[in-house]
């Protein structure tokens, strides 16, 4: 499952409320992070992404959460979806956003996404 582990940098709701639409058109292929939606106590965010690839429409969810001091960045585990390179390259693209926001990523299985050692 696609995933990163951050620490410090920008609060959830910080980035909630500078969510801004994304999308990377190539030929057929559309990478969509539509929409961001934020739990009512403010220690996690929902995003809307869309993924078609080879002809193949995936719409998911990426759950960024808060564990202790640490904030997590994965896939929603309730639906069934290929782990394609959009797919990943959403949830990269979510962590990318928090580290421009001073967060440091400590741990990952995102390819171009370095590690705090």
């Amino acid at each position: 499952m696609p995933h990163a582990i951050l620490r410090g940098g920008t609060s959830i709701a910080d980035l909630w409320e500078k969510f801004e639409p994304h999308q990377e058109l190539s030929g057929s292929e559309v990478l969509q992070l539509e929409a961001a939606f934020l739990r009512k106590d403010r220690s996690q965010m929902l995003v809307l992404a869309l993924a078609i690839e080879n002809g193949v429409t995936q719409r998911f969810f990426i759950v960024v959460g808060m564990k202790g001091k640490k904030i997590t960045i994965r896939c929603q585990q309730h639906l069934a979806f290929e782990k394609t390179r959009g797919v990943k390259s959403l949830v990269a693209q979510v962590v990318k956003t928090l580290v421009a926001a001073g967060a440091v990523v400590q741990k990952t299985n995102l390819l171009g996404l370095d590690a705090e050692h």
